[in-house]
């Protein structure tokens, strides 16, 4: 292949560096987060508000209105960037905010960048997912990989194929 395109995990570890750990919380629940409304919801507690905290905490809320659950049941989950020894607690203002949890799955992910920005070897190494629930940061890595291989920015304002 001209190319190769993947995760760090595909590739030799010195072709990627360690930045940091994600911990997420993925949560069942028998309502609706309290003052939501719709079947789904996203919610961003800032770090200035949560004592100890320096980044943000991510609350996503789907159902089964997007397939991945029972009726009744909704899926919440909760994500930051591990700043303590203790992971896990740095999401309990988000567990709060989720009300009667019936179960909780805790992990902590290791998270990583790529060492180079892979125009030598044609070795194309995507950031590991973050912390955030929108995820604007996996399509700016995209855009980032699309620049480095083609030597230009994409252009998602441009059709790329004529209507007949």
């Amino acid at each position: 292949a001209d190319i190769f395109i993947g995760d760090a995990s595909f590739f030799p570890p010195d072709k990627s560096v360690k930045t940091g750990q994600v911990v997420r919380s993925v949560c069942l629940l028998k309502e609706k987060i309290k003052g939501t409304a719709g079947d789904s919801c996203q919610i961003i507690l800032p770090s200035k508000h949560i004592p100890g905290k320096n980044h943000d905490v991510y609350v996503s809320e789907i159902s089964k209105s997007h397939a991945v659950s029972a009726k009744g049941t909704f899926i919440a989950i909760a994500s930051t960037t591990v700043e303590t020894a203790n992971p896990s607690a740095e999401l309990e203002a988000a567990i709060k905010l989720l009300g009667n949890v019936q179960e909780r799955f805790d992990t902590v992910t290791d998270t990583y960048a790529p060492a180079t920005d892979g125009k030598a070897d044609r070795c194309f190494i995507t950031r590991s997912l973050d912390a955030t629930s929108h995820f604007e940061s996996a399509a700016q890595d995209i855009m980032r990989i699309y620049r480095h291989i083609f030597d230009h920015d994409l252009n998602l304002d441009k059709k790329i194929v004529e209507e007949a």
